[in-house]
């Protein structure tokens, strides 16, 4: 595989782990909380983004300005839910949205499953 590839394989691995027996999402959530403060998760945002001070760059990909302040303001909100104790229990996340992708995931990550398994190949 090319090597430029690479981090799509990585990114697409997050969705199938997801599916082993055994994943639990606490350590996740657990890990990145320890890994990333607030402020490294602001730098991290704005260092994956284009020049912002040019209005050019801004204007030639919204989404992702829009996408990155959606993510910021979420992951605040997050952090803010947890560490004031707030009930959690009150975010309503559609299911159906994302159903599809869940569903999709499950089939690759247990066709992988089966293929390694059944490798008998050192």
């Amino acid at each position: 595989m090319r090597s430029h590839y690479a981090h799509l394989v990585l990114l697409d691995m997050v969705i199938y782990e997801t599916h082993r027996s055994g994943y639990d999402p606490v350590k996740d959530v657990q890990y990145f909380w320890e890994q990333y403060p607030l402020s490294t998760i602001h730098g991290y945002i704005v260092a994956l983004h284009p020049d912002t001070s040019d209005k050019e760059n801004m204007e030639r990909n919204p989404q992702l300005s829009e996408f990155s302040l959606d993510l910021l303001r979420t992951l605040i909100a997050y952090c803010i839910i947890h560490t004031h104790k707030m009930d959690l229990g009150k975010v309503s996340i559609s299911s159906e949205v994302n159903q599809e992708v869940i569903e999709t995931s499950k089939v690759i990550s247990d066709f992988f499953q089966r293929v390694s398994q059944s490798n008998t190949n050192p």
